[in-house]
């Protein structure tokens, strides 16, 4: 098969960028992994500052039609002993995020490009070239080989096109986070269904996915001592028994669903060569204190659109280092504005999860 770009991974980023592709007919194909299962709900919010990216990129209404519902505002204890109300109501043009449905809003988006869409089993290789890339796809019932000018890699954070193409990562921090799904509690003090919260050893969120289930997540740093802790969601209730509101919301049982894994700052050294990219958190990987995840996949997914059709239609060679410039600029700038975030708490800045912040 041959195609003019190949996009591996079928998370927002690739699958957005798959269907800018399809509206400009630049010939692509996406490969996806067979059988991946749903992933972890984490109850994603867009902020309202992502609505005119998505009504840009003409993709409001799919967003709006799979999302839990529109959310105006959040709850945050955060540098003081005061409960925050940030009401969304001063944003302009759109008042308003969503509070999405993440594995409903890919479905949608996947039945645009289904026809370009194939799946492996057992993994893939990558030779690139001057000329061009081809993947091998290794398959239960024999490899299939693709063949494609441009390359993308949408994989995620664990960076597989990356790690084939020798490319190392920097990573800014240790942060961890570990998330369960409880059952959803509509606390007499706080009106918005999301509320941020920081504590001695880190902070944490609370966040509706549905009507009857919320979800919990607790970040850290990696090795600090009250990780092994967070590891029995049992102990959650008693371990957060300091915080103001958290505790109120967690139930001393361990019957629910549970995760962790990284939550870190990290950006690829490269995330544009002569003949392909990188893009969402496969090419920077946001704390998800600055709620901007999803919008930097949605983001990247349309810069990398026109670089990619820069690149194919007028043979433009700067097209590609550009797009690795806005990166690299735009991470920059989120690292010095978390940071700042960070800095804002100072009644632990003494505790070891808060003072790197303020080194």
């Amino acid at each position: 098969m041959k195609k003019e770009v190949i996009i591996i991974g079928n998370g927002i980023a690739g699958v957005t960028l798959a269907v800018l592709l399809q509206r400009k007919e630049i010939p692509f194909v996406l490969l996806h992994r067979k059988g991946e299962k749903p992933a972890f709900a984490l109850g994603e919010t867009l902020p309202p500052s992502a609505m005119p990216l998505l009504n840009e990129l003409k993709l409001l209404s799919v967003f709006e039609q799979n999302s839990y519902r529109k959310i105006y505002g959040y709850h945050s204890m955060w540098g003081s002993e005061r409960v925050m109300d940030t009401n969304f109501f001063h944003h302009n043009p759109y008042k308003n995020g969503l509070k999405i449905n993440k594995f409903q809003t890919l479905e949608a988006l996947r039945s645009e490009i289904k026809d370009n869409m194939i799946s492996y089993d057992k993994g893939f290789e990558i030779i690139n070239e001057a000329h061009g890339n081809t993947v091998v796809l290794s398959k239960n019932e024999g490899v299939k080989i693709v063949q494609g000018k441009i390359l993308v890699n949408a994989t995620g954070r664990n960076r597989a096109v990356l790690q084939k193409l020798s490319i190392q990562s920097k990573t800014y921090d240790e942060l961890v986070a570990l998330s369960c799904h409880i059952p959803k509690i509509k606390h007499p003090k706080l009106t918005h269904e999301v509320y941020v919260e920081s504590f001695k050893e880190g902070w944490g969120i609370i966040s509706a996915i549905s009507e009857t289930e919320n979800i919990c997540t607790i970040y850290t740093h990696k090795g600090h001592e009250i990780l092994p802790k967070l590891k029995d969601v049992s102990q959650w209730k008693s371990i957060l028994s300091e915080t103001m509101y958290l505790k109120d919301f967690l139930h001393e049982t361990n019957q629910v669903k549970f995760k962790g894994g990284n939550a870190n700052s990290s950006v690829a050294s490269q995330v544009a060569g002569s003949n392909w990219l990188t893009l969402g958190d496969a090419a920077m990987s946001f704390d998800p204190l600055s709620s901007h995840g999803i919008t930097n996949a949605i983001f990247t997914a349309k810069v990398a659109s026109k670089a990619i059709e820069k690149k194919l239609s007028e043979a433009d060679t700067t097209a590609f280092p550009e797009y690795d410039k806005t990166l690299k600029t735009i991470f920059q700038q989120y690292v010095q504005s978390k940071n700042k975030l960070y800095q804002q708490e100072v009644r632990w800045k003494q505790e070891s999860f808060w003072q790197r912040f303020f080194v």
